[in-house]
């Protein structure tokens, strides 16, 4: 029994030597390339990582025209009512009302996400023309996203799942 005790101690500290290299490698690696957009937080955004239902919980606007999301900004925000649902065949849902297909591009190194929605049956023509916004940030509870028109106001969503 004290011999299983002290294989699986040691199994544990290779397993968790190992693992702490790879992660050191991968810094090591990070850090190395340049250009690296450092405002995106977890993985890399793509249509798979912005899946799910996101709640706005706070506008907020850029009154320095930083692009920057300031405490200051964001402590003066506002509580609005505004969802997405994002689905992983591209298309999506925009204040559970409406339907439409959203895109994640990037362009001129940073991340856009085009959300196209689809037109009213009976009241209009054609599809309006997408909203753009710029992915300031993202985690897997967070998405802060700056209207690409004017850049002056951010969208903090939280991931309901």
């Amino acid at each position: 029994m004290k011999l299983h005790f002290i294989v699986f101690i040691a199994c544990l500290l290779v397993i968790a030597f190992h693992s702490g290299k790879a992660q050191e490698t991968a810094i090591a690696k990070t850090t190395q390339q340049p250009n690296v957009v450092s405002r995106l937080e977890a993985k890399q955004t793509s249509a798979e990582d912005i899946t799910g239902y996101w709640k706005l919980k706070l506008e907020a606007y850029d009154d320095n025209s930083n692009k920057i999301l300031d405490d200051t900004e964001r402590k003066k925000g506002i509580k609005n009512n505004y969802s997405f649902r994002f689905n992983s065949d591209g298309s999506c849902k925009i204040v559970e009302a409406y339907k439409g297909r959203y895109e994640v591009k990037t362009e001129n190194g940073n991340k856009m996400l085009y959300v196209y929605r689809s037109k009213v049956a009976g009241e209009e023509k054609n599809d309006p023309p997408p909203d753009v916004y710029r992915i300031i940030s993202m985690s897997q509870s967070e998405l802060v996203l700056l209207e690409n028109e004017g850049n002056l106001t951010f969208w903090v969503f939280e991931r309901i799942n």
